[in-house]
């Protein structure tokens, strides 16, 4: 038990000493090293944590005094920060949510009497341990990746003076507040270290310290901390609703019936605070906002930190509100969500934007799932949170690499990167596949969410049609991507730096082998999970099956390694059929309009204009208007949101 207890201080305390060394060392190489070091040992805690398995953690005082005492503190020092910030910046929204906050902590702290402790503060559940690979693992590969980048960004963008040691500061201490907030069972620190994440994505999405990063940081901070008040709003509810209970998840969960009344606002406001952190609309804009940043900053927010704590705690609250109107509405959000971002993901040609509404989209489909709320729909949610992860991690990092190669991150410029970055393109491939194909776990994960939402046809109709454009906007940049050139010739695979090398490299192979293994992990780590929280057994079959039940009936079914199969039959079919050969890259041929020799790209146009020809995708652009797409479906979700909290006082 001591060795699991250091490996949970080892995993929050280790990456606050990196991140100190970091900003103080100055030198590239000793970033470098600490990067490399940290992430090595992060990555073998998260291991040894599931070697391990679940836990409970109290940590004793420092110095006679209690971390509740401690962490109190931190609240308003961390606070007194952001108000900082947002005088400095003359921003008056962050300037009223945190005096809101401060003035609600003031009264929680000193006015409402004496509180029970929680014990134990930390609880390392399967759901904790899952999160802790994610964050670990996938998290430390884009802080290695991301030494290597921002030293080439100052390359491409000098300063007078380096911001290397600070970029890597907020980048490494990330990880830490990530790794409290998921072993945390009191609501109190699990608040602290959802600021610190807020404050955190301030920092780095402001990096490049222009006026418009600038204004996208304030962005986030401000609707971050429009979840920060609901979520402190949330906890003083409780005090008041539970009085002599410790304020902690297990309390939460354990409420015979779930939740109701006051207990039940308190859950819905939790839920919102998640919503605004994981970006669901109407809150978008701060995570399309934060594609300013450097491409590390991207991955980490969209893959395995910032979002991925606001689909953590709504699938953590999912058992409290189990069987009621908020549950519905949950799934009705996150499914519009994971609809109206798909179709504006259609409307992008920037590969980062793609990325970002990719992200939301997915994101609310997980919140989807979470409120369906049945085991099926959990271990959907679970397994999601885990392959999306991997992938979209993949795919921010690869459009980094592409970005500084060919100078733009527009899907259009990428035309005949098979011939000029084929490894690159190879990796960028085994992204997008894994997004929607088998046996790749995404498509495992959806497939589960689209079975469990039969029982809510309105829901079940948006995960149809946003499943249908999703492979719209991936199969547009793949063709892109694998489109080659006439007349330029294949180059030889391109080198890259040791830092790309394994963090592109790890998280391919990651994605391939994970959906190798899709069924023993949804077996052994996704089902012991769900089934502890829904008190259920038999959810998952060793020969393959997915199959979740209760005591009297199945209620879902699904078979994977068939899909093994299709999977290896269309890797034959493709390279039988589109080998790719030299000799086989034609000139375009303009069915008898080229003009001069038949190598000629260009044709005759009105007035016997010649006019060079051009290839690209469509992007809608006539007839779905970005702004108004957003402006309609803003509309949309704030009513479903009021509903969502209304339904809880009714």
């Amino acid at each position: 038990m001591e060795m699991a207890e250091g490996l949970i201080a080892i995993a929050i305390w280790l990456p606050v000493l990196a991140a100190l060394l970091c900003y103080f060392g100055r030198s590239y190489g000793l970033r470098n090293a600490i990067a490399w070091i940290t992430g090595i040992a992060l990555a073998l805690v998260s291991l040894a944590l599931l070697a391990i398995g679940p836990f409970d953690y109290q940590p004793s005082g420092i110095l006679g005094v209690s971390w509740d005492q401690v962490v109190t503190v931190a609240d308003f020092a961390l606070l007194g920060l952001i108000l900082y910030i947002g005088l400095k910046n003359k921003h008056a929204l962050i300037t009223v949510l945190t005096l809101i906050q401060l003035v609600v902590l003031v009264y929680f702290d000193f006015f409402t009497g004496e509180h029970t402790a929680v014990n134990p503060a930390f609880v390392i559940d399967n759901l904790a341990i899952i999160m802790s690979l994610i964050i670990n693992i996938i998290g430390s590969l884009i802080c290695i990746y991301g030494v290597r980048y921002i030293a080439e960004h100052e390359e491409h963008h000098p300063v007078e003076k380096s911001r290397q040691p600070r970029f890597m500061f907020w980048l490494v201490i990330f990880l830490a507040a990530m790794n409290g907030l998921v072993f945390s069972n009191s609501l109190l620190w699990l608040y602290f270290f959802w600021e610190v994440t807020t404050l955190c994505s301030f920092e780095l999405i402001g990096h490049n310290l222009d006026k418009e990063a600038v204004a996208n940081a304030c962005r986030a901070l401000w609707m971050n901390m429009v979840g920060g008040v609901a979520f402190i709003l949330a906890i003083v509810y409780l005090a008041s609703s539970l009085p002599g209970q410790p304020l902690a998840i297990r309390t939460l969960l354990a409420l015979p019936g779930g939740a109701t009344g006051t207990v039940l606002f308190a859950v819905a406001l939790l839920v919102f605070a998640g919503f605004t952190k994981s970006a669901q609309m109407p809150f978008q804009s701060w995570l399309l906002g934060a594609m300013v940043a450097p491409t590390p900053v991207s991955a980490l927010l969209h893959s395995s930190t910032m979002v991925k704590a606001g689909v953590y705690l709504v699938v953590r609250m999912a058992p409290a509100y189990q069987g009621t109107y908020l549950s519905d509405l949950v799934a009705v959000a996150g499914a519009f969500t994971f609809l109206a971002a798909s179709v504006l993901a259609v409307t992008q040609s920037n590969a980062k934007r793609v990325l970002a509404y990719s992200t939301i989209a997915n994101l609310g489909l997980i919140i989807a799932c979470a409120g369906i709320n049945t085991p099926v729909a959990i271990s959907a949610a679970i397994a999601l949170i885990i392959f999306h992860a991997v992938s979209k991690g993949l795919l921010f990092l690869s459009t980094g690499v592409i970005e500084h190669n060919i100078g733009s991150r527009d899907i259009e410029d990428m035309g005949g990167l098979v011939d000029r970055m084929p490894v690159t393109t190879i990796i960028v491939a085994i992204g997008v596949l894994s997004m929607f194909l088998p046996p790749f776990g995404m498509l495992v994960g959806k497939w589960a969410s689209l079975e469990a939402s039969t029982q809510l046809p309105l829901v079940a109709l948006m995960f149809v049609l946003a499943s249908a454009v999703t492979a719209l906007f991936w199969i547009k940049w793949l063709g892109r991507l694998m489109e080659g050139e006439p007349g330029l010739a294949r180059m030889k695979p391109e080198k890259m730096a040791p830092h790309y090398v394994v963090s592109l490299g790890g998280l391919a192979l990651g994605a391939v082998v994970l959906g190798m293994f899709v069924v023993p992990i949804m077996n052994k780590l996704v089902a012991p999970a769900v089934e502890v929280a829904y008190k259920t057994s038999g959810l998952f079959t060793q020969g393959g099956a997915i199959v979740a039940q209760t005591a009297s009936k199945t209620i879902g079914a699904f078979t994977a390694w068939p899909l093994f199969v299709v999977l290896a039959v269309a890797i034959l079919a493709f390279w039988l059929l589109f080998k790719p050969e030299k000799a086989s890259i034609r000139p375009i041929y303009l069915c008898g309009e080229n003009t001069g020799e038949l190598d000629s790209t260009s044709f005759l146009s009105t007035a016997d204009q010649a006019v060079e020809s051009s290839l690209s995708n469509y992007y809608f652009s006539s007839s779905l208007n970005e702004n108004k797409l957003n402006k309609v479906g803003n509309v949309i979700a704030i009513m479903v949101i009021i509903m969502l909290l209304g339904v809880t006082v009714i």
